[in-house]
C-alpha cells in the first residue's frame, strides 16, 4: 500500500502570510499554528475548551411548538423572535457564548524577514520550519505532545541563542471591545529572558495562564516549551504552568518528540490508507485523518467548527460553536471508514452530560417529559446560541446526532453502548417527533418543519412535511425497530414505529411537468442554489431511499438529482462540496463525485491547506467574499468522501469500487472500517476488481455487492470458507467468526 504521505514529510506551501496558512499541530485539547516570515516565527495557541459563556438564549416556558405555529400563522414576528431567538424589545439578538482567541508565542530573531520553507511530518506530528538568521541556516522543529496542553520547540542554528521569546496575548481592539463589555481585564504579562507568559482573568471562569520556558542545550541549540493551563486563581494557574514546563524541560525535546511520534505512528498503523491515481485526492484523505486526530480523541473536547485552532486576532466565526445541522457530523464522518471510531467518544460523553438540558428543551417545546431535543447551535454547556429561530426548532439535528451514535455502534458492534446510550437517545429523539406528528385522514403529517438553512431565519422559512424532517423520522422509525429487535425490548413501541413509517410520506414530492421529485417541503421544489443539501437527506445520510432498488425510487432520485444539478453550485460554501460528492457517489455519478472533490481542493483549501467556508476565487459560488474564514469540517468530510468512492454501505450492502470513475483504472485501500465492525481492503487494476479482503472484529454476516456478477469468471474463495460465502447472484454473503478473515479474488 502506498503511504507516501506518511513516509516523507509534506512540504507546506506557505507559512509567511498569516495565521490561516500556519502548520497545524494539535491533540484534540490544545492546538498550535506555526507560521512566520523568517525574522519572526509565530505559534498561535488555543485550547478547545477556552470559552466565554456569557449570553445565549435561555428558552422561556412559552417557547412551545403551539406558540411557534400561532406566531407563524398570525404573522407575529416580534413574539416569535423573542421566544425562539432571544431577541429583546428592540429586536437585538442576545450576546452569544463564544470560543475565545488566546494569543501567540513569538520567536524573534531580530533579523529581516527571509525565505522560509516548512514541512509537516504527518507520521510523527512534527512541523519543521527552515530559514536564515543573519546568513546562518536555522531550523525550528515543533510538536504538541499527545496528552498535554503544551508545545515543544527545538531551534538549531549558529545564532539561535540570540532569539527573543515574546509573549503576545490578544491585543486586537475589535476583540477587546467585546471582552471589555463582558468585564474582562487586560492580560497581565510576567517573566523575563528565561521564562515568562501572561495571566488572563475571566469573569466567572478559571484564570488562564499561558507560559513558556527556555532551555539552552548548546551554543547552537535552544529548546522552548510552552503551555496553557487554568487555575482557580492566577497563582494556582501559574504554579501548574511552572510545574508542567519544568517536567517538559527535564524530559527535553528529543524524548518528547519521540514519544509523540510513537503515538502518531500507532494512530496511522490502524488508519485507513488509500492509493489513488489522483494525488490531490490522496492528500485530502490523509490530511483529513491527520486533522481528525488533532480535533477529537478520547479525553479531549468534542469537535467544534475550528477545533483547537482559533486565530489570535479576531473572535472566531459563529463562536466556533457546536453546529449540529451538518458541521459536527462532517467532522466525524471520516472516523468511521478511517478506522478511528474512538474519535466519537468525546461527543458521546458530551451528549450524556447534556441530557438534562436536552430533556428541558423537549419538555418546553412539546410538553413530553421523556424526550430529548437538541438545537442546531449550542456552546459546550448546551446553551442555545440564539438569533436563528429555524435552527433552534430544527429537531432534525437531534435525529442526525442519533444517527452518528448509531453509526458508532454499527462500526464497533459495542452492544453495551447500544443498550445504554444509543438506543435510549434515539428513542427519546423519536418521542419529540411523536408529539409533533398529526393524523390527517389516516396519513401522518408534520405541519411545521424547517429544512436546515433554507430561507435562513426568514419568517416564511418553514413548510408542511419538510423532506429533511421526514427522512429523519423514517430513519428513526426503521433504526429503532431494528435496535429494539436486537435488544429484545419494546414490542409495542416497535409496532408504533412501523405504523408511523408506513403512514408518513417519504418526502415532500412535487411535480415539475410529468416528473416527480423531492422538494424542500410541500409545494416548494428546489428552485434556487442552496448550500445545504437537506432535502436530499433521504439519500445520504439517512439512506431511506434505495437508489439500487425499485425503478420508482430510482426515477425519483434521478429527477431530484437533475433538479439539484440545474440549480448548481452558485450559493454553496466549502462544506457543501464533500457532502455533494457523497451524494453523487451514491447515485451513480462517479465522475462528478471526483470533480467536486477536485473543486473543493482548488477553491476551499488555502495555501496552507486550511479549509475555508468561502471560496478563494470568484465564479464557482457567490459565497466568495471572506478569504480567511477558517472552518474545519469540510477538510474532514473530504476524507470521508474519498473513502466513499472506494467503498460504501447502502441498504445493508457493502459496495466496493462502485463509486470509482472509469478513468481510475487502478486503486487500492486497506483498513477501511465498514458497518458490522468489518475491516476491508481492496485492489483494482486495469479497471477490474482483483481482490477484496474482509476481516471481522465482532463476527457476523456481511452483504457484499458482487463486483464479478456480470463477468464470465467469478470469485475465487478459499476452500475452507466455501460454506460461508454464497457466490450466486449479485450479493455475496460473507459470514465470519470474530478475528476471522477471507480474501476473495477474481479468477
Amino acid at each position: 500500500m502506498n503511504r507516501d504521505f506518511l513516509s516523507e514529510s509534506l512540504p507546506w506551501p506557505s507559512t509567511a502570510d498569516r495565521v490561516h496558512c500556519g502548520v497545524p499541530l494539535g491533540n484534540g485539547l490544545f492546538g498550535a499554528l506555526l507560521w512566520g516570515d523568517g525574522g519572526r516565527i509565530r505559534l498561535t495557541l488555543n485550547r478547545a475548551d477556552y470559552w466565554d459563556h456569557h449570553g445565549g438564549h435561555q428558552w422561556p416556558r412559552e417557547a412551545t411548538y403551539e406558540n411557534l405555529r400561532k406566531c407563524l400563522r398570525t404573522g407575529d414576528d416580534r413574539k416569535m423572535r423573542r421566544l425562539f431567538e432571544g431577541r429583546d424589545a428592540e429586536g437585538e439578538r442576545p450576546v452569544r457564548p463564544t470560543r475565545l482567541p488566546m494569543g501567540r508565542i513569538d520567536l524573534d530573531f531580530e533579523s529581516s524577514p527571509s525565505a522560509v520553507s516548512a514541512d509537516l511530518d504527518l507520521s510523527a506530528g512534527e512541523a519543521t520550519v527552515r530559514t536564515d538568521v543573519r546568513g546562518g541556516p536555522t531550523r525550528i522543529r515543533c510538536v504538541v505532545p499527545r496528552e498535554l496542553p503544551a508545545f515543544c520547540c527545538m531551534l538549531e542554528g549558529p545564532y539561535v541563542s540570540d532569539v527573543n521569546i515574546l509573549a503576545c496575548p490578544v491585543d486586537d481592539e475589535r476583540v477587546w471591545e467585546h471582552l471589555r463589555a463582558l468585564g474582562y481585564p487586560k492580560p497581565v504579562p510576567y517573566g523575563g529572558k528565561r521564562s515568562g507568559g501572561w495571566v488572563q482573568q475571566r469573569p466567572d471562569e478559571p484564570a488562564l495562564v499561558v507560559a513558556w520556558r527556555r532551555k539552552e542545550t548548546g551554543t547552537s541549540r535552544v529548546e522552548i516549551f510552552g503551555c496553557a493551563v487554568y487555575g482557580d486563581t492566577p497563582g494556582v494557574a501559574k504554579s501548574k504552568a511552572t510545574r508542567m514546563l519544568l517536567r517538559l524541560a527535564r524530559k527535553g525535546y528529543d524524548r518528547t518528540a519521540g514519544e509523540t511520534a510513537l503515538r502518531w505512528r500507532d494512530y496511522w498503523r490502524t488508519a485507513c490508507a488509500v492509493r489513488l491515481p489522483d494525488r490531490d485526492l490522496e492528500l485530502l484523505h490523509f490530511l483529513g485523518l491527520y486533522k481528525l486526530a488533532g480535533l477529537s480523541m478520547p479525553g479531549t473536547p468534542a469537535a467544534t467548527l475550528q477545533g483547537p485552532w482559533v486565530e489570535e486576532h479576531q473572535l472566531p466565526p459563529w463562536g466556533s460553536d457546536y453546529h449540529f445541522n451538518i458541521n459536527v457530523q462532517e467532522c466525524y464522518w471520516p472516523a468511521f471508514g478511517g478506522n478511528h471510531p474512538e474519535a466519537l467518544e468525546p461527543l458521546i460523553e458530551l451528549l450524556e452530560s447534556w441530557k438534562p438540558k436536552l430533556r428541558e428543551y423537549a419538555r418546553i417545546f412539546t410538553g413530553c417529559s421523556d424526550g430529548l431535543m437538541l438545537p442546531h447551535a449550542v456552546d459546550d454547556r448546551c446553551t442555545c446560541m440564539g438569533g436563528f429561530w429555524t435552527g433552534a426548532v430544527d429537531h432534525g439535528s437531534t435525529a442526525w446526532v442519533g444517527q452518528l451514535l448509531w453509526q458508532y455502534y454499527r462500526y464497533t458492534m459495542d452492544e453495551d453502548v447500544l443498550a445504554e446510550t444509543v438506543y435510549p437517545f434515539m428513542k427519546s429523539a423519536m418521542r419529540v417527533y411523536e408529539q409533533l406528528l398529526e393524523d390527517k385522514k389516516g396519513r401522518l403529517a408534520l405541519e411545521v418543519g424547517v429544512s436546515p438553512e433554507f430561507g435562513g431565519a426568514m419568517t416564511q422559512a418553514y413548510g408542511r412535511n419538510a423532506s429533511f424532517q421526514l427522512a429523519a423520522i423514517h430513519w428513526l422509525c426503521r433504526t429503532l425497530d431494528r435496535a429494539a429487535e436486537r435488544l429484545s425490548v419494546d414490542s409495542a413501541a416497535r409496532r408504533k414505529w412501523r405504523d408511523i413509517d408506513k403512514r408518513l410520506p417519504l418526502g415532500a414530492i412535487v411535480k415539475r411537468g410529468k416528473h416527480a421529485q423531492i422538494g424542500i417541503w410541500e409545494g416548494r421544489a428546489l428552485d434556487e442554489s442552496h448550500r445545504h443539501h437537506s432535502h436530499l437527506a433521504a439519500i445520504h445520510p439517512f439512506d431511506a431511499l434505495d437508489y439500487q432498488g425499485s425503478e420508482e425510487d430510482r426515477r425519483l432520485v434521478e429527477n431530484t438529482m437533475r433538479q439539484w444539478t440545474v440549480q448548481g453550485t452558485g450559493a454553496w460554501s466549502g462544506w457543501s462540496f464533500p457532502w455533494a460528492s457523497i451524494l453523487c457517489t451514491r447515485t451513480g455519478r462517479a465522475h462528478m463525485a471526483v470533480e467536486l472533490l477536485r473543486l473543493f481542493r482548488q477553491a476551499f483549501l488555502n495555501e496552507g491547506y486550511a479549509s475555508l467556508h468561502d471560496a478563494r476565487f470568484p465564479g464557482l459560488t457567490t459565497i466568495d467574499r471572506r478569504k480567511d474564514l477558517m472552518q474545519i469540517e469540510a477538510a474532514l468530510a473530504a476524507s470521508a468522501a474519498v473513502m466513499e468512492t472506494l467503498a460504501y454501505t447502502s441498504q445493508g450492502v457493502l459496495r466496493v469500487f462502485e463509486g470509482m470513475p472509469d478513468d481510475w483504472p487502478d486503486a487500492s485501500f486497506e483498513n477501511l472500517r465498514v458497518e458490522g465492525a468489518f475491516l476491508v481492503s481492496g485492489e483494482r487494476y486495469g479497471g477490474r476488481v482483483r481482490r477484496i479482503g474482509v476481516r471481522s472484529e465482532a463476527g457476523g454476516t456481511l452483504g457484499l455487492a458482487n463486483p464479478w456478477h456480470d463477468e464470465n469468471k467469478g470469485a475465487r474463495i478459499p476452500r475452507a470458507l466455501w460454506q460461508d460465502v454464497l457466490t450466486e447472484g449479485p450479493i455475496l454473503t460473507v459470514t465470519l467468526e470474530p478475528g476471522e478473515e477471507v480474501s476473495i479474488e477474481r479468477d
